[in-house]
Formats: C-alpha cells, structure tokens, sequence
C-alpha cells in the first residue's frame, strides 16, 4: 500500500500531469466566464459551423472525461502534497546488535589480557582493533541505511559513507564506503584553506553546528571528486568526544532522490544515524584512552 502511494505521489506531482490537470482546469474556468459574459456555447458553435450532432455528442463526451480527470488528479495532488508518502521506514537494528557484539568480544579480550600474569599496560592499545572496528561500523550503518529505504532499491553503488578525523585544525581521511571503489580525492581537508570553504564539513566547523543537511544537490560544493554528477542528497554530522570534535561523518545519496525535504533528512539522521555515530565516538573514545596507555609513564602517576 505505501509503495503504491508513493507512486501515485510520484505520477499526480510530476510536471507534465501537473501542466495537463492545470492547464485543463484553466481552460474550462475561462471558458465558463466567457460562457457566462457573452452567452457562447461550443457545443452550439461547433453544432452550426463544423459538426454534426453525433460529433458534438463525442466533443462533450471527450472534454468530460478531461475535466473529470483534471478534477480528480488536482483533488489526488492536493492530498499527497499535504501528507507526503515517507520513502523510509524503522528497522530492526540488527547492524547495530552486530557492532555491540563484536566491542563486547573486544572488552573481553581486554580483560583477558589483563588476568594473565603480569599485564604490559603500555600495550594494551594493540588489543584495540581500531581501524577494524571503524570499519565494521561503517559497513553496518550502510547496510542499515539501504534496509531503511524501503520503497526505493539502493544499490552499493548509490550510497556514499566517508568518515575523517578531526587534527589541528585538519580533517583527514580515514576510510570510505564502498572502500573496493576509488571515491576518495580529498584525504586532507585544511579548514583554513578558502579552497575548501564550501564543503559542508568545513561549513560545520566555521558556523559552529553540529549537523549539515543538502536537499537539492546543486546546493553542493563541487569538489575534485566526479561524484557531485549524480548526487541527490548530502547529510553530515561531527563526531565528538567530551565535547571536542575528534572527526566528521559524511552521507551521499546518488542518482535517485531519497527525501522529500529537509525536514525529512534530520528525522532520518535523528532515527537512522546517530546511533551509529555513538559507535564512531566510542571508538574514538576508547582510542584515545588506550593512547593515554601506551605513555603510561609519562600520563600516570601511581603512588608507591
């Protein structure tokens, strides 16, 4: 049912129905006026000067069927304008429970770790699969994301997820979905530097927000990549820690359009996205805390 309201959306809203249903009414409302000014009738005129009656009688029963059409897509257009189909849905956050189990096997090992024998404290960061678990993750949140869009087929190919870590006043990149696709042209995103003053990421930074949204993708920067050709939506968020960015996630949409409005694209930020970025900043989080290990010495001070 909802796959077929969201066609029916699609066919009463698209240009050329709308110039057919308008154009009709338009014409059939000047024509009652001049019916009702001056007294003139088609079907009389046509009866007098070109057709027979059995004409006429096909003429009145062609532009009823039009008008009636006209009518009914206007009044069909009018309701799903008012309450829009909604291309997403909620899911079972499988990818999720996915990610919780492989940090719990993590936390385990740790563990283990430190109950034989003596524990190195220093390298407990080696138990730490940073870059595994980044990107376990990012394979999850877009596996998540495709699930989502129920009433439109996104391929691999349609979605793009990259993820860069925030360091002096830098964004450097740390990896990408489809990672087996060569997407990735800005791996150093200067936030300083007016070439990258577009960017939605770097938009972030220097307004001070914390998420970014493009509905209508000639909105967005048209970087080095050849992406920006068949962009539909962007979304973007920091990644933070302790109140201090530490990263950036950046979502593309590509070659079909996905949302309605931005309204819509934070609803699914806010449903879809943020538990993931959660998962991002733990990593970050516990990357960091292991580090603060790894100089054990020089960060510790441990009484005698």
């Amino acid at each position: 049912m909802r796959k077929f309201y969201s066609s029916l959306s699609d066919f009463v809203l698209s240009k050329k129905v709308k110039l057919f249903c308008d154009g009709s009414l338009l014409v059939a409302a000047s024509y009652l006026m001049l019916k009702k000014i001056f007294d003139f009738s088609m079907s009389g005129w046509l009866l007098n000067n070109v057709l027979h009656q059995t004409g006429v009688n096909v003429y009145l029963a062609v532009t009823g069927v039009i008008l009636v059409s006209a009518v009914v897509i206007k009044f069909l257009s009018l309701i799903v304008e008012i309450f829009p189909p909604s291309k997403h849905s909620v899911v079972e956050p499988e990818e999720i429970s996915d990610c919780l189990s492989v940090m719990n096997k993590e936390i385990l090992g740790h563990i283990k770790k430190c109950g034989v024998g003596q524990a190195d404290v220093t390298k407990l960061n080696e138990q730490h699969a940073f870059e595994v678990n980044m990107r376990v993750i990012t394979e999850a949140l877009a596996e998540h994301v495709r699930k989502s869009i129920e009433l439109i087929k996104v391929k691999r190919k349609d979605l793009f997820i990259s993820v860069y870590r925030y360091e002096n006043e830098k964004l450097l990149y740390q990896l990408h979905y489809d990672h087996k696709r060569d997407l990735v042209k800005s791996e150093v995103i200067d936030i300083n530097d007016n070439q990258y003053s577009n960017y939605e990421s770097v938009k972030c930074f220097k307004e001070g927000k914390s998420t970014s949204y493009v509905y209508k993708s000639k909105e967005y920067a048209k970087g080095a990549s050849k992406r920006y050709k068949t962009i539909r939506h962007y979304l973007g968020c920091k990644l933070e820690t302790n109140g201090h960015a530490v990263g950036f996630l950046n979502i593309e949409f590509h070659n079909n359009s996905v949302f309605k409005d931005e309204e819509e694209m934070q609803d699914f930020m806010e449903e879809h996205i943020y538990a993931f970025k959660l998962l991002y900043e733990y990593q970050y989080l516990k990357h960091e805390f292991f580090e603060k290990f790894t100089n054990f010495n020089e960060n510790w001070k441990v009484a005698s």
